[in-house]
């Protein structure tokens, strides 16, 4: 008789009663308790023949203090990612790293959160390197990923973002072996996707060298293929097609009292662009008409095209374009080359107050993140709490002093919508300088006189730069 066949004559028993069933209850239930462990006990495991890990090799890595590795358990029970983040930046900046106990839980989070890979990976270690290892999933903080070693014609097989990532290693390596590589695929390749790829790999260490390939590709009938190699024209000063802006908004354009406007029977008059000139303009359909047109030429030339022509600095050129009736466009253009110009902030905020609603979001969430905050700082005088928070949320943390400084006061003064009536602002005080805000407490609790767990993430936050500061004193609050 099988044991569950007498477990079940014992569970019968149990039903009928102990002396109906011919037995006593004491019997009954030791049957139970044997029969019901071997019926519905898991099975033990299976033995198994690999030979435990190794010890992990001797590291020199100098390991955060107490009171770093405190806050950093406070902050993976809060499972703040922008506060991880800091701590991770504030732990290298340092030049410490994770505790071996903390690991497991930041290769965990990293893991299924790759916006954190990069911050995670300054503080794992050698020991960090070495547990990575261990676990196929974590193999991306090993210091030797898959696509590290492939070789290039292997690359072309993997998965899109993998692919391009591994060629754009290739390129960094051996620039010019990368490239003519990717020259001899782009002749060859029948997906424009797989194009669009090899287009894309040119963007790690773009340089002059690269140009012939990129206008061979402007020449692509796939859309993707020819806005790709024409986003990267766009970021060469020198190259032939800022040339070729450069005499358009020559031609097309007329210096008024007002500023520059079109002018007439030129081509910017034409209801179409020329098949040489829709070359230069990108195909997704943002740089149509005549104002997108404009923006194209002005995002395809550096600021120094409109300092040269005014003779002027980029303040004064800035707000020369400002002037015209074509501002709007003329200013997004310029806005895509800020990285450009010897000073982007006049640039910027121009721009910033020629758009309105999501274009300028869009913009500020294009800029560098210091431009980016000089510039909510100059234009956000007149907006409102929700602009001023969707701008601010652009803005990754932590913020400089002076903007979280000019932010707060921003915030101070305008009025609470009814659904944050009295709670502080969350991105305020999750991305500001903690010891700006630290030092305004007594003002932030005041005008937001209700505490919720956004004041605690300050707390959390002021902590962290106390336990990595150089002194043993820090702000509390």
């Amino acid at each position: 008789m099988t044991t569950r066949t007498e477990w079940d004559e014992a569970v019968q028993a149990l039903l009928l009663g102990a002396h109906r069933a011919g037995t006593t209850p004491a019997d009954l239930l030791d049957r139970c308790a044997a029969l019901g462990v071997a019926a519905h006990a898991a099975r033990l495991p299976a033995p198994v023949a690999t030979p435990p890990l190794a010890p992990a090799p001797a590291s020199a890595d100098r390991v955060a203090g107490d009171r770093a590795r405190a806050v950093l358990a406070q902050i993976l029970a809060l499972d703040d990612q922008i506060v991880l983040t800091e701590w991770c930046g504030l732990a290298s900046g340092a030049g410490v790293v994770a505790a071996a106990k903390d690991l497991p839980a930041l290769l965990g989070l990293a893991t299924t959160h790759p916006g954190l890979r990069q911050a995670v990976g300054t503080v794992l270690g050698a020991r960090g390197r070495w547990l990575a290892a261990v676990r196929p999933g974590w193999s991306w903080a090993s210091g030797a990923g898959v696509a590290d070693e492939v070789d290039l014609a292997e690359a072309l097989d993997l998965p899109g973002a993998s692919r391009v990532a591994a060629l754009r290693r290739a390129r960094l390596a051996d620039p010019d072996g990368t490239r003519a590589f990717l020259a001899e695929q782009f002749a060859v390749q029948r997906r424009a996707t797989d194009r669009q790829a090899l287009v894309a790999a040119l963007e790690a260490g773009l340089s002059a060298a690269d140009e012939p390939l990129l206008e061979r590709a402007l020449d692509d009938r796939a859309i993707g293929v020819h806005d790709e190699a024409l986003r990267l024209l766009r970021a060469l000063p020198g190259s032939r097609l800022a040339e070729r802006a450069a005499e358009r908004l020559h031609r097309g354009l007329l210096p008024t009292a007002d500023g520059f406007d079109v002018r007439g029977g030129e081509l910017w008059t034409e209801a179409e662009p020329s098949p040489e000139e829709a070359r230069d303009l990108l195909r997704d359909g943002s740089e149509t008409g005549v104002a997108g047109r404009l923006r194209g030429a002005a995002a395809s030339v550096p600021p120094a095209h409109w300092t040269s022509r005014l003779a002027a600095d980029d303040a004064g050129a800035a707000r020369e374009l400002a002037r015209g009736p074509w501002a709007a466009a003329l200013l997004r253009g310029v806005a895509q080359r800020l990285r450009l110009a010897a000073d982007a902030t006049p640039w910027a905020v121009a721009a910033t107050r020629a758009l309105t609603g999501m274009e300028q979001l869009e913009m500020l969430a294009a800029l560098p993140p210091d431009l980016a905050a000089r510039t909510i700082v100059d234009v956000s005088r007149g907006w409102n709490y929700d602009l001023l928070d969707h701008a601010c949320s652009q803005l990754p943390g932590p913020w400089p002093a002076r903007a979280t400084e000019a932010l707060l006061d921003r915030y101070a003064h305008v009025r609470d919508p009814r659904w944050r009536a009295g709670r502080p602002p969350a991105v305020l005080l999750a991305r500001g300088d903690a010891e700006v805000l630290g030092a305004h407490w007594d003002r932030i609790t005041e005008r937001w006189p209700e505490h919720t767990a956004d004041l605690d993430v300050l707390r959390l936050r002021m902590q962290l730069r106390d336990a990595f500061a150089t002194r043993p004193e820090g702000l509390r609050p």
